[in-house]
């Protein structure tokens, strides 16, 4: 199994899903401790959207998966702060306009259906070299977000009206986490598609919250286990020879139901 790492793409694809594995994580826990999960349901939809306007116009779908989603993100946060309105409701609303014009984009432009499929499933192996130094890009800059901003954006996840009493910038952090997001959803479609998003980004946030003591812990528990699972699954998939992006979802569904039932006995 060892000289498959001599292949570029196996190689690549193996340091991309180290690092995000480690980082992307980090948006789960921001995810559950702001309770935008219907948010991160639109952005998959907003991504596919993309996607499909992207293989219309015979361009890269991570570009426009990125656009729209950055643009999708932006328009519901300014909504929903100057109309007062709840951003899952604003979320429920796009995701059905989304994905509704991403499927009149794939039946007009006669997209076909292998290349309407891969936007669910991703492509780990055929990263180019700016998704591939972006990707890595993007995963280090939030490690460090988290690591420089950890005291403001844990006052702001405590309490939203005392964080910005106390000068912190509530705001513009709470944009900023609306763009990481978004990136993030982007980015992970890309590496193990749209149906296997959450064996990066949510499974390890809701593993380390049923067992870590503090916000710092839960951040570091849900990067362990988001690194193990990249990791672990992706050398499983070269054992077995199955797809990389389905065995890391297996194994970390399949540790999820271990410690869940362990946690109940």
């Amino acid at each position: 199994m060892v000289e498959l790492f001599t292949y570029p793409p196996i190689l690549k694809g193996f340091i991309v899903l180290i690092l995000t594995g480690f980082a992307f994580p980090i948006t789960g826990v921001y995810l559950l401790r702001m309770n935008l999960l219907p948010l991160r349901f639109m952005l998959m939809h907003g991504a596919i959207l993309g996607g499909a306007i992207s293989l219309a116009m015979d361009v890269n779908p991570f570009g426009g998966t990125l656009i729209v989603n950055l643009l999708l993100v932006l328009l519901i946060t300014w909504m929903s702060r100057s109309l007062k309105t709840d951003p899952g409701q604003l979320s429920a609303f796009f995701m059905v306009v989304s994905i509704s014009l991403a499927f009149i984009f794939i039946y007009r432009f006669q997209i076909p259906a292998k290349d309407t499929l891969s936007l669910m499933w991703g492509s780990l192996y055929t990263l180019n070299g700016f998704e591939f130094i972006g990707t890595l890009a993007f995963s280090l800059l939030l490690i460090l977000f988290q690591s420089f901003f950890r005291h403001q954006l844990r006052a702001v996840f405590f309490d939203a009206d005392i964080a910005q009493t106390s000068g912190v910038n509530e705001t513009g952090f709470y944009y900023a986490i609306i763009l990481i997001t978004a990136v993030t959803v982007a980015a992970a479609m890309k590496l193990i598609g749209a149906l296997l998003l959450d064996a990066l980004l949510l499974l390890p946030a809701l593993i380390a919250s049923y067992h870590a003591k503090s916000y710092r812990g839960m951040m570091l528990w849900s990067s362990f286990w988001g690194g193990m699972f990249a990791i672990v699954g992706f050398l499983l998939s070269l054992a077995l020879g199955l797809p990389a992006s389905s065995t890391i979802a297996v194994f970390a569904s399949v540790v999820f139901l271990i410690l869940i039932l362990a946690k109940r006995k």
